[in-house]
Parts: structure tokens; C-alpha cells; sequence
């Protein structure tokens, strides 16, 4: 009998694992491109088309709205029938829905186009979270799947470096044609060599001989024989999956994680599809303003890399509360920064730490709290709720802009949701201790039960 995790646990990285989690990454990275398309173009779509201020607001709803019906869906579809079949899904959706939307001609076009787009957006990332996390050893679990996320924001600013370089030369379309190209050209290299989920597979019996392979392909010394078993140690379950989020002490952490994704996406995608726009109406070039939504991304980046590490160190809770905190700082000072670079640069990219590594952050908490037959579910209805908070955070922000509001009152109202997402893990952290003390007590009562008896 072969423990498939303490297997995995037990052992350096390989090759195979490294390549396993590089798609994942490469797909996220293209999700991150296409997702933040429209932002970039949003400017010079706008100027072409002689759209009001705020017209968009619409499509980036539907684009979310998408990513959220496809969080829902695909997350809950791969904790039936895979992770690997509905990651490469996905790629096909948003590639094809990209590719699409060069052809647009009005707003109509792209509500419809955008949000197809989403479905596929939406239906990658709970099931290359959860891949990526199931062939990571434990030690390095919460950092590779962070260093794995942090693509999203490397894509978007390879997005909006191409949107600045490419856009005055061959319009706004070039930047969706490249955006839907990408993904389709991956696919194939998905399909090939894209592995199943391993902690999947050996909870079905029928399917040893191909735990035994992608073993051996992780440690070629591996001795497996047709007649090893599998097993992982964590529970298991039958049945309609979704209502086991809230069973076995689920219930507080899940609420409350669905409340920080709502909070930190709010922001995300208010300043995704918001920041360019808004910096350019404050007297930047469009050149300038996508710099600066390139700043945020940057920050996203590398904060991804420091706060994974110091993760592993300090632990989730203590390391989100201050980054939370740092970005409600920071996106106040963007408001009130107006058009000065030197202020407006540096709080630009701590807000892309706080925001978006906090939010990568939260996906790996994540995939640490759901085992894995609904991890994937876990994952995905996260993700879902927080499109929630997107879909409002954009399509606030067309309306507050179509109602006049000042710049720095945006930016206000935009950095509350960081002080609640501070809260939360607040109330997160409650509940782990008073969690981790009842567990102490029965482990002790169980002891003294043992002593009685003999």
C-alpha cells in the first residue's frame, strides 16, 4: 500500500512535477492575459468607437459574470470528471471567445464575446490551483502555488506592454488576435502532456495502474506492481458536493473566505479595468496610464514571491492581516496622489502587493482548507463569489465615473474592502485557535480515556 501524498511529501521535486506545475502556470498566465485585455484597450476602444465615459462598464460586468458561472461550473465538473479535461475546456473557451472579440463591432458584440471569454477565464483556475497543489510536496505547497498564481499578473503586464507598443501601430484588435492565438497554440502541449490529478485518481480504485505511472514518472526508482493499492489520507465523500463545504467545522471558514474573496476581487477589478482609465483622466497619455496599471501588476508580481515566502515563515494569518492593511494604505494615496509619478508609481505597486498577492494568497489558504475530492468545488465557489465582488467592482466604477464622482472619492471607496478583508482574517485566525484548543482537549481526553482503561 502507497500513501500518495506522504509519496509525494517524502521526496524532492522532479522534473515531472516542475513541468506538471509549469502549465499550470503558462495557463494561468495566459488567463491573466486575456483577462485584463479589455482594460488596456479600454482607452483607445473607447476613443475609436467615441464611447462615453463609463460605457464599458457594462462588457467588464459580463466578462466577470462569466468568470463567475464559470467558476462555478468547471470547479464543480472537475470534482466528477477531472482536473486535466476542464483546464484544456477552458483554454478552448476564453481562446476562441479572444480571438472573437477582434471582430466586434459595437458594445452589443462585446457583452456577448467577453462574457463567453469568462466562462473559460473562470473554468481554469480552480482546477490549476488544485492541480498544482495536489503535486506539490506540503513543505513548498503554499509557495508553488503562489509562485504558480503570480503568472496572472505576469501576463497581464505582458498584456499591457503589447497594448502600449502595439496599439498605436495596428489598433486596439492586434491585442485580442495575439490574446486568442496563444492559448489555442498551448492546447495540443495540454493534452499531451498535462497529468491527471493524482490525489483524484487514487481515490478511485479502477484507476491504480494509472496512479502507478505517474508515480514511477515522479520517482523512476519507485518499485510499483500491479498489485499495489493507493490511498491518500483524508476523507472522502459521496453525493452532491457543494453542501459538504459547510459539514466538519467547514462551515465559519468557508463563509468567511467567500466574504475575502468578494472584498479583495471588488478591488482587483476595479483597479484591473479601472486604473489606465482613471490615471488618464487625471491628465497621464495613454502610454502613461497603462505604465501605471503595468506598475500594479509588477507589484502583484513580486509581492506574490515575497509574501509566499513569508507564508511559509509567519503563516497565512499575521501575513494577510498586515498586507490587507498596507492595501488600504496605499490605494487611499493613489486618490490623492493625482498625476504625480513619484507618488502615484510607488503606491500603484504596493497596492499590486497588497491586492493582488493578498488575493493569491487567499487561493492557496484555499487549497489548504478543502481535502481533495471537493477542492476543486471549494476552490471554484471561492472564485465564484469573489467574480461576484468583481462584477460589482466594475460595474460600480462605470457608474460612479458616469455620475461624476472625484477621483479621490473613488479611490475611497475603493480601499474599504481591504480594511474588511483585514477583519476577516481577524475572524479566521479566532477560529483557527479556538479550533486548535478543542482539538488539543480531545486529543488530551482521548489520552486520559487510554490511561483509564489500562
Amino acid at each position: 500500500m502507497i500513501n500518495v501524498g506522504r509519496f509525494i511529501d517524502e521526496r524532492p521535486l522532479s522534473a515531472f512535477q516542475i513541468r506538471t506545475i509549469c502549465l499550470c502556470a503558462l495557463v494561468i498566465g495566459l488567463d491573466g492575459f486575456d483577462a485584463q485585455a479589455l482594460g488596456f484597450v479600454a482607452p483607445a476602444l473607447a476613443k475609436d468607437w467615441h464611447l462615453a465615459r463609463g460605457a464599458l462598464g457594462p462588457v467588464f460586468g459580463a466578462s466577470l459574470f462569466g468568470v463567475m458561472i464559470g467558476s462555478f461550473l468547471f470547479g464543480a465538473l472537475a470534482d466528477y470528471f477531472g482536473r486535466k479535461w476542464l483546464v484544456i475546456a477552458g483554454v478552448l473557451v476564453f481562446a476562441v471567445g479572444t480571438l472573437a472579440t477582434c471582430r466586434a463591432t459595437g458594445v452589443p458584440d462585446l457583452l456577448i464575446l467577453r462574457f463567453v471569454t469568462g466562462l473559460g477565464l473562470g473554468g481554469v483556475l480552480p482546477n490549476a490551483i488544485a492541480l498544482t497543489g495536489e503535486y506539490a510536496p506540503q513543505r513548498r505547497r503554499t509557495l508553488l502555488i503562489m509562485l504558480m498564481f503570480m503568472t496572472v499578473s505576469l501576463g497581464s503586464a505582458i498584456g499591457g506592454f503589447a497594448a502600449a507598443k502595439l496599439i498605436p501601430a495596428y489598433g486596439w484588435q492586434v491585442v485580442f488576435v495575439i490574446g486568442g492565438a496563444l492559448p489555442l497554440v498551448v492546447c495540443p502541449i495540454l493534452i499531451v502532456w498535462l497529468p491527471e490529478s493524482l490525489s483524484m485518481l487514487a481515490l478511485d480504485a479502477r484507476k491504480n495502474d494509472q496512479v502507478g505511472i505517474l508515480l514511477m514518472r515522479i520517482d523512476h526508482s519507485a518499485t510499483v506492481t500491479a498489485d499495489t493499492r493507493f490511498t491518500i489520507v483524508e476523507e472522502s465523500g459521496k453525493g452532491f458536493l457543494l453542501p459538504q463545504l459547510f459539514t466538519n467545522d467547514r462551515l465559519v471558514p468557508t463563509v468567511l473566505l467567500w466574504i475575502m474573496f468578494f472584498m479583495n476581487m471588488l478591488d482587483i477589478y476595479f483597479l484591473n479595468n479601472w486604473l489606465p482609465t482613471l490615471t488618464h483622466g487625471v491628465g497621464l497619455d495613454v502610454q502613461a496610464a497603462i505604465a501605471i496599471g503595468v506598475a500594479f501588476q509588477i507589484g502583484g508580481m513580486l509581492g506574490t514571491v515575497a509574501l509566499g515566502l513569508l507564508i511559509e515563515r509567519l503563516g497565512f494569518h499575521r501575513v494577510l492581516f498586515m498586507t490587507y492593511v498596507a492595501g488600504f494604505a496605499s490605494i487611499v494615496t493613489i486618490g490623492l496622489a493625482g498625476a504625480s509619478l513619484p507618488i502615484l508609481v510607488p503606491a500603484v505597486f504596493v497596492a499590486g502587493v497588497a491586492v493582488i498577492g493578498g488575493q493569491i494568497g487567499c487561493n492557496a489558504y484555499a487549497a489548504r482548507v478543502y481535502p481533495t475530492y471537493i477542492r476543486a468545488t471549494g476552490i471554484g465557489w471561492a472564485l465564484g463569489i469573489g467574480r461576484l465582488g468583481s462584477i460589482i467592482g466594475v460595474t460600480l466604477g462605470g457608474w460612479m465615473l458616469a455620475a461624476q464622482w472625484t477621483i479621490p472619492s473613488l479611490f475611497q471607496a475603493s480601499a474599504a474592502p481591504q480594511l474588511c478583508s483585514a477583519l476577516v482574517i481577524l475572524g479566521l485566525t479566532l477560529f483557527s485557535m479556538r479550533r486548535g484548543v478543542a482539538a488539543s482537549g480531545d486529543a488530551r481526553a482521548n489520552a486520559l480515556s487510554v490511561t483509564e482503561r489500562t
